[in-house]
């Protein structure tokens, strides 16, 4: 019994640290933003204005001799890189840090949740329906993890690609689905109905008794 208290008790601490490093990661987002909004010397906006992007064309402007020695105009072809941009629009990063921080509140909340199931395994009352509606909230904020920082990276994308031109280069914005994710937060919300579904069958079998 004893061991197993230990265990809660350690898992808890790791929760409540990792709580405390996503809050301060999300200040330092809040800071950075500042930094920029209000033209702070401090921070050097050319040194963050990178961000990745995926193209699917780009054209090399010299011509290559292959072994044959024959001339061939060449192009690289669906591929990611990370586009910099000095003394560009600071919408770019602006939108960059917005993702970051809606990622980072989904964290917090899910560790927020944990914190609570594991509060109540401390005093003892762990297979309870509410837990089982905290664990189906985790369910819906991992999902949200894989859908929510996609869709804003690739409604950024959307915006690069109409406000943005550069010779020779054809850029994308592509949705990628987490699956594995997807598939984590399905398995999560299964697990939450079953836990949901044991307590209500306990509740009502202590009340027949």
């Amino acid at each position: 019994m004893a061991g197993k208290y230990a265990f809660i008790k350690a898992v808890s601490t790791i929760l409540k640290i990792i709580w405390y490093l996503q809050w301060i990661f999300v200040s330092v987002l809040i800071f950075i933003f500042i930094l920029i909004a209000t033209n702070s010397s401090f921070i050097d906006i050319n040194k963050i204005n990178g961000f990745n992007v995926q193209f699917e064309r780009i054209d090399i402007n010299d011509e290559i001799l292959s072994p044959e020695n024959v001339s061939s105009d060449v192009y690289i072809s669906n591929g990611e890189g990370r586009l910099h941009l000095k003394n560009a629009s600071r919408e770019f990063i602006y939108y960059r840090l917005f993702s970051a921080f809606v990622d980072a509140l989904l964290y917090i909340f899910i560790i927020y949740l944990l914190k609570k199931i594991f509060f109540g395994l401390k005093t003892g009352t762990f297979f309870v329906k509410q837990n089982g509606i905290y664990i189906k909230q985790i369910a819906y904020a991992v999902l949200a993890i894989a859908f929510l920082p996609n869709l804003i990276n690739y409604l950024i994308n959307l915006y690069i690609i109409e406000n943005l031109y550069i010779e020779g280069i054809v850029l994308k914005a592509g949705f990628h689905f987490d699956y594995r994710t997807i598939f984590l937060a399905l398995l999560i919300f299964v697990i939450a109905n079953v836990f949901i579904r044991g307590a209500e069958l306990e509740e009502e079998n202590d009340l027949t008794i």
